[in-house]
């Protein structure tokens, strides 16, 4: 097979880039995803996300046993199915502050800036409260608010305002302050990338654009310094797909650079140690991982959550006459930004209100009503590493986000301040005392900060928001420019959360839309696609 381009991984930044090239006249596109297009219909319904995760339409990667969880392993939720994780996630629409962005932009990541950014948000949204300067109409993404947010979920935004966090409208405009928090949902039902992008490209409809399920990508196949396609695997037979004009990673902030890895592209010492050939030498690659890590507490409550609702028919008749109930929860149902310390640019804690009593990923539920709140470190100092395993495709990488391993401990430091505060919610305001039977886990408050720290070590886990392996930049350690293109290749871009430089305060599924929707505009903004041969003669798939 031979097109213009060749987009990898149908996620949210993926799905964007496809549906933006492909609009572009007499330009055909291949866009490839390594999962199924499912037809589970929990994929639709907002509460069922987690009962998804760690099957069939799920990376689970792994990671290495983390030094800053008191030696626990992690395990991260990755969505592997048309749409990637905004088919599996919870649907919460809180994308950053304009602070992010320009730092940002100040780093090195030139046009990337907040004013840039606010103008494809724009584009972007389609937000159920009509337009305003920050907010977009119009656009293949809806934003609307939750239809029925549960009893407890209020009771914690009463308690935020008991203690200094008041309820704000929009925490785009307003973050200091506590919400509902938005969701991409059109009316109780989930708004994936492939409904915002893919819905007018559906085979039968005369698109330019050709969307193939079930390939596993092996390689980005590399000619005299340029990308010409990609070796793929399907049905256990190995074909090539080749561009004419450019390939464009989307696979994600693992998959993208342990692809970039296996091509060649990456740390010339860790390549030649698994036998890879080097094509680039950029020790960016893989590197500069930062996560979001969470850690919280659990309190017993006397009603009002969403316990026993997944298994209520009743609840599922209400969704399907009328997109109400408990179903079109996000499960994350209300969120707060808070500052620990004085001169802060923006919140370093971000809160996050669960009505329900979970841990471990919702494999483990409490069998009662209960609310988990938990405190969200927002700018983490800590970095990480993805690195190959093997050369083998179908083998995990290694992931090692090293949580809590910043040399001067700012990073726990702030999640002790975070946790107190969820400690307090819990336990000290008569909003909650007036639902709150007890605390679950832990059993009882904990006193000191050494406790706290103790306790965030034990419980802490990814909130599924990792960036920054495929850095934007213009220094050597940069892997891509800020057009995207991958340093040293030709015809090769990522386009994905992997570019961010720095993870921001707030949640990542809507600036990696953005990120994709851009990175069709600078493709398209470009030359057209070369009209020459192939590589090294290889026949098409």
């Amino acid at each position: 097979m031979e097109v213009d381009y060749i987009v990898v991984g149908a996620g949210s930044a993926g799905c964007a880039v496809a549906a933006g090239l492909a609009a572009q006249p007499d330009t055909s596109v291949l866009l490839l995803e390594a999962g199924p297009r499912s037809r589970d219909p929990r994929v639709h319904l907002p509460a069922a996300a987690s009962a998804l995760w760690f099957g069939p339409l799920d990376w689970a990667y792994p990671t290495e046993p983390q030094e800053g969880l008191a030696g626990r392993p992690d395990q991260w939720p990755r969505g592997r199915l048309l749409g990637g994780s905004s088919a599996v996630n919870a649907t919460m629409y809180v994308r950053g502050l304009d602070a992010d962005y320009d730092e940002w932009a100040a780093g090195g990541a030139t046009g990337w800036d907040a004013a840039a950014m606010t103008r494809a948000f724009l584009d972007l949204e389609d937000d159920v409260r009509g337009p305003a300067p920050h907010r977009g109409v119009g656009g293949p993404v809806r934003v609307e608010h939750q239809r029925d947010p549960r009893p407890v979920t209020r009771a914690f935004l009463d308690a935020c305002e008991e203690l200094g966090l008041p309820r704000v409208d929009d925490y785009h405009v307003e973050p200091d302050g506590c919400a509902l928090n938005m969701v991409t949902q059109h009316t109780g039902r989930r708004w994936s990338a492939v409904d915002a992008f893919l819905r007018d490209h559906r085979p039968g409809r005369g698109s330019q654009l050709q969307v193939r399920t079930g390939v596993q990508v092996n390689r980005v196949a590399v000619d005299v310094g340029r990308a010409v396609g990609v070796e793929v695997t399907v049905d256990g037979r190995t074909r090539f797909a080749r561009a004419r004009g450019e390939v464009i990673l989307s696979a994600g902030t693992v998959a993208s650079p342990t692809l970039l890895h296996r091509s060649g592209i990456g740390p010339a010492d860790d390549l030649h140690a698994l036998g890879i050939e080097v094509v680039a030498d950029l020790p960016g690659v893989g590197a500069n991982l930062q996560d979001h890590v969470v850690a919280g507490m659990i309190a017993a409550t006397r009603g009002g959550s969403l316990h026993g609702a997944d298994r209520d028919p009743r609840s599922l008749l209400t969704w399907l006459r009328h997109r109400r109930g408990p179903l079109t929860s996000s499960t994350a149902e209300a969120i707060g930004f808070l500052r620990t310390r004085d001169g802060e640019p923006g919140p370093d804690i971000e809160l996050i209100a669960f009505p329900v009593g979970i841990k471990d990923h919702g494999r483990v539920r409490h069998p009662r009503h209960a609310i988990s709140v938990g405190a969200i470190l927002l700018r983490p100092r800590s970095r990480g590493r993805v690195r190959l395993a093997s050369i083998d495709p179908s083998a995990p990488p290694l992931v090692d986000p090293r949580p809590f391993t910043d040399e001067d401990g700012d990073d726990l430091a702030r999640m002790v301040d975070g946790l107190a505060f969820v400690q307090r919610l819990l336990t000290e305001t008569t909003a909650l005392a007036t639902v709150v039977e007890g605390l679950l886990e832990p059993d009882r408050p904990l006193e000191g900060r050494a406790a706290l720290a103790e306790h965030a070590r034990a419980v802490a886990q990814t909130l599924y928001h990792p960036v920054g392996t495929c850095r934007i930049g213009t220094d050597a350690a940069a892997v891509v420019d800020p057009e995207l293109r991958v340093a040293g290749v030709e015809g090769l871009r990522v386009a994905d959360a992997s570019v961010m430089p720095t993870v921001i305060r707030g949640h990542t599924n809507a600036p990696a839309m953005a990120i994709g929707m851009r990175a069709a505009r600078l493709i398209a903004n470009g030359s057209a696609p070369p009209r020459g041969p192939g590589a090294n003669g290889q026949a098409p798939a």
